[in-house]
């Protein structure tokens, strides 16, 4: 089956998929609307279709859900020019296949059709999402319009509604909460507990009793009997962060619980049965813990059935401006600040500082900078950050210059200097693009194997 059906109101988005993909073999249908949509449908049967979040007759995400209804198992491709976090997990909880941002690459979607193409083979998507999560969803505080946040978004979209455990790995600050709490509200556990315990910031010897209770008497001091947090997510979500500091004998206990549901308090005789999904999370490398016999391989394998990895922030720049909007707005308003606006040369350390500690470090700065600020703007005096700690503040008028001022050698500054300029170049316009190398050739305007030699050359690597 080649048919494909492009849902859009732009008559630009239709010609353009009509001419990249029947050259490629598939037969093309277009409808500018839903109603023109659901009488082509009625007709045909395809392989994909792809449809535009916002239609003048009908909202696309709701049209998605008419589509579904009629044929469960047909694959729809939303596209949309705001690839926002709600749209995203909206999206991939009504049963979307996969969610794109315009402007698209051809490329991307010639992938898109090959997967899906591969996958008609093999057996049925394993995650939906329940009908009653269908209408509303709102996580609040996960921000980022970036690729690799994207990613994350439709991997929640994807994971909510099952009870698999899931395990989010990132640095410090990344959001490895908010991301348990987005699993949670998507679930059909929402509205159970969900209950958050940081396993590096309680004591090994007290971890046990917090997590299963502990009956009267059970040591000195348990002058009555308490429930744990196990007892107290029943019916919801329990998050363990930071899992990787738990000492490997309680592992074993977490462990029975995944396995068999049920565990007994410190000094308790009684099996105490719990209803809870597990979602764990870390900053640590579990595999080489694993090697290392610092943590339990089965628990591990217990514990990654669904893994979602958070970029840094440095991996995501392009969130940034975002993200500093974003907690401008918020803190202003906590704060009662006259503080609206970042100024261009703010923005521009915020956009290139190192940020080791992540969002939470960028919220903390934000927050300061809101209360030092006496003006309506933040200017880089009230930054808690200077210019000479971020990886790329110096300009390159400065660069030369201390390069011509400190040169000893005889020959070489002209190819020095020229090389770290064509670095810098290559760095700037290579982040703007998220990576992809095709945009950033056809910016630089050359060839995109030219690039990738440059980037061998000069040791260019994604992770800057």
């Amino acid at each position: 089956m080649k048919n494909i059906l492009v849902i859009d109101d732009e008559d630009s988005i239709r010609w353009v998929f009509k001419k990249g993909l029947e050259k490629k073999g598939y037969t093309i249908h277009t409808a500018e609307n839903g109603k023109n949509a659901l009488s082509i449908l009625s007709k045909n049967k395809y392989l994909i279709i792809f449809l535009d979040i916002f239609l003048p007759d009908e909202n696309g995400l709701k049209l998605l859900e008419n589509i579904k209804k009629q044929e469960k198992e047909i694959t729809v491709v939303i596209m949309t020019a705001q690839g926002t976090m709600k749209n995203a997990i909206e999206a991939m909880q009504r049963g979307a296949f996969d969610y794109v941002t315009k402007p698209f690459d051809m490329d991307e979607i010639y992938l898109l059709i090959e997967k899906v193409e591969n996958l008609k083979n093999l057996e049925r998507r394993v995650y939906t999402l329940e009908e009653e999560l269908k209408t509303k969803y709102d996580v609040g505080e996960i921000v980022g319009k970036s690729q690799k946040m994207q990613k994350v978004f439709k991997t929640i979209g994807k994971a909510a509604s099952s009870d698999l455990t899931v395990l989010i790995t990132g640095e410090s600050g990344t959001g490895k909460e908010l991301v348990a709490r987005a699993l949670h509200k998507a679930s059909n556990r929402a509205n159970g507990p969900f209950v958050a315990v940081n396993c590096a910031a309680i004591p090994r010897e007290l971890l046990e009793s917090e997590l299963f209770g502990y009956e009267k008497g059970a040591f000195t001091g348990a002058t009555e009997s308490r429930a744990g947090k196990f007892e107290q997510a029943d019916g919801g979500t329990i998050f363990l962060d930071e899992i990787g500091d738990m000492d490997i004998s309680l592992q074993a206990k977490i462990l029975r619980v995944i396995q068999e549901r049920e565990f007994y308090r410190v000094g308790g005789k009684a099996q105490i049965k719990v209803d809870v999904r597990i979602i764990s999370a870390t900053n640590q490398d579990l595999e080489t813990a694993v090697k290392e016999k610092m943590f339990r391989e089965d628990l591990f394998h217990r514990l990654n059935v669904i893994t979602i990895p958070l970029p840094s922030l440095r991996e995501r720049r392009e969130d940034i401006p975002l993200l500093s909007d974003y907690f401008l707005k918020r803190f202003s308003s906590e704060l009662g600040s006259s503080v609206r606006h970042i100024a261009d040369d703010a923005m521009h350390i915020l956009k290139n500082y190192d940020w080791k500690g992540n969002v939470r470090e960028l919220e903390n700065v934000i927050q300061r900078a809101i209360v030092m600020s006496g003006g309506d703007s933040i200017t880089p005096e009230y930054l808690p950050i200077s210019q000479s700690t971020g990886k790329d503040f110096v300009s390159m008028h400065d660069i030369i210059k201390d390069k011509v001022n400190n040169y000893t050698k005889k020959g070489g500054l002209y190819n020095e200097v020229i090389g770290e300029a064509e670095r810098e170049l290559l760095l700037s316009v290579l982040k703007k693009t998220e990576w992809n190398q095709v945009k950033a050739a056809e910016i630089l305007g050359i060839n995109r194997n030219t690039l990738s030699r440059k980037m061998k050359e000069l040791d260019i690597k994604e992770s800057e």
